[in-house]
């Protein structure tokens, strides 16, 4: 931006050569990057933009065409001027002079007496000039930043520097839309926000927020514009810096949670100077509570989805709560103050109507452990959210709530994998399974219906048929299974078998 100037900065050198701005004055901030010399008409079609035109009357007149369409045709063009030597004495044709000043388009006049070299060589000297300022006012302009960078200065001080150089009210506002600072104190945000002028603070593609400078619908002059560009790579350069020193604290406190929870940190000693370095209190009793991403995950939404979680739970767990990120999952050891599970439900909802709001294009499922006193005896609460979280979707499916101590009987399953529940439902029922596959009958319903009920004529009624077909259904199910009915221990063994088929998902039907 430095080397991008106004035609006001060339102008302000030619005026002592004798150069007069006869038209287009109010044009006088066109952008100027380099000088084109035109002497002949055919050259005027490779104008560009930014370019400062020099000139005499004559190939232009030879142009063959109107001043409106000459003039209009630089204009087009991005043009930043036209600088002419007078080949008669104090006049330019009226009609270029009318075409400059309707389009705003400079026009600069030398005396006739100067040789046409000699213009020439005084706008280039002007454009050199005006370069040499622009660069050393952005030199000093970098110099006023320097010592606050090289001193350590952060966001603040930039913005405080900023405000000394451009003298006009400042908010620097975060990636949400935050405000996170104001120069001076008394900015009227409402106002910066609706009129000012503002300039994203970006580091590579990460965009960290913007400056918004309170200028009253005003535009900012050309060295107010290159301060805040400087103050803009001077905060991003900042908040990088944190952004990357964050991440790494972040995940050493990542690792060290996941060593905690592993059993990894048996020393006593060492797992309190780390809670101390990162300001954990471990000394309340505390639960481990796991919101897992429900599989299939698109690996595009997955991370977006963990920051949203993690945002979550620092919002609604607590401010005793400490979380961390995993691979598919958010972590937090959380501070119940009782050992009941009610509460670590309570807290869990919390945080499952908070995603629910939140997340709309993957589900979470919520496992609690339950309440230890000891740090070191978390791995067991754990190994106890990771089983809640498991059971759960097998029980129930995707987006459950599950409380490890409230699982009831799959308390019991949870430690069995799915090859050894597959075994004991094809060793307790198997053979009515397949005899229901290959029949179309309906003999596990039956035994899990009277299982439930002991009564035998209020399960026929509950079944919808006779009491006499309920009673052969039972005979023909002790003819596959053996006594069932008048042995206590299969019965158990059986409905335990049922509960299984009727709440899990697995291959409880053998294959033919």
């Amino acid at each position: 931006m430095w080397r991008a100037f106004d035609v006001k900065a060339v102008v302000e050198t030619m005026v002592i050569d004798g150069a007069v701005v006869v038209a287009g004055e109010s044009g006088l901030q066109r952008r100027v990057r380099r000088a084109r010399v035109i002497d002949r008409a055919a050259l005027l079609g490779r104008v560009g933009a930014h370019e400062v035109v020099v000139v005499t009357t004559e190939p232009l007149s030879a142009f063959g065409t109107s001043w409106d369409e000459i003039i209009g045709g630089l204009n087009e063009a991005d043009a930043a001027a036209v600088v002419f030597r007078l080949d008669t004495a104090d006049h330019l044709p009226q009609g270029l002079v009318g075409a400059a000043e309707r389009l705003s388009f400079p026009v600069v006049a030398f005396p006739g007496s100067l040789a046409a070299g000699d213009v020439t060589t005084l706008v280039f000297d002007a454009l050199l000039a005006a370069q040499g300022r622009r660069l050393e006012r952005f030199l000093d302009i970098h110099q006023q930043f320097a010592p606050v960078m090289l001193a350590g200065g952060g966001a603040t001080d930039v913005a405080t520097a900023l405000h000394r150089l451009i003298m006009l009210p400042l908010l620097v506002v975060d990636a949400a839309g935050n405000v996170t600072i104001a120069v001076p104190s008394g900015v009227n945000v409402e106002a910066a926000r609706a009129t000012g002028v503002r300039h994203a603070i970006l580091a590579g593609e990460h965009t960290y927020g913007e400056i918004v400078v309170l200028t009253d619908g005003e535009p900012l002059d050309d060295e107010q514009s290159l301060a805040l560009e400087r103050a803009s790579a001077a905060i991003a350069v900042r908040l990088a810096q944190a952004s990357a020193v964050a991440a790494d604290h972040e995940r050493f406190a990542a690792t060290s949670l996941e060593e905690l929870i592993a059993g990894h940190l048996q020393d006593t000693a060492d797992v309190i100077e780390r809670a101390t370095g990162f300001g954990w209190d471990l000394s309340l009793p505390r639960a481990v509570l796991l919101a897992s991403v429900d599989p299939p995950t698109d690996a595009r939404t997955l991370r977006p989805a963990l920051d949203t979680i993690a945002a979550a739970a620092r919002a609604t767990l607590g401010r005793d709560a400490i979380v961390w990120s995993r691979s598919t999952a958010i972590a937090a050891l959380i501070a119940p103050k009782s050992a009941a599970s009610a509460e670590r439900r309570q807290i869990a909802e919390t945080l499952r109507r908070e995603l629910d709001h939140r997340l709309h294009k993957v589900t979470v499922s919520i496992g609690v452990g339950r309440r230890v006193k000891s740090p070191l005896n978390l791995t067991r609460s754990y190994v106890e959210a990771t089983r809640a979280v498991g059971v759960g979707r097998w029980a129930k499916g995707r987006h459950v709530t599950a409380i490890f101590d409230q699982l009831g009987l799959e308390r019991l399953l949870a430690s069995s994998s799915e090859d050894d529940l597959a075994e004991f439902v094809e060793h307790a029922i198997g053979p009515i399974l397949e005899h229901d596959r290959v029949h179309g009958t309906d003999l596990v319903d039956t035994l899990g219906t009277r299982l439930d009920i002991h009564n035998m004529a209020e399960a026929a009624r509950l079944t919808h048929v006779h009491y006499n077909t309920f009673k052969n259904r039972l005979d023909r199910i002790e003819s596959i299974l053996g006594p069932v009915l008048s042995d206590p221990s299969r019965s158990l063994e059986c409905a335990v078998a049922i509960y299984v088929y009727r709440h899990y998902d697995g291959p409880w039907i053998p294959s033919s």
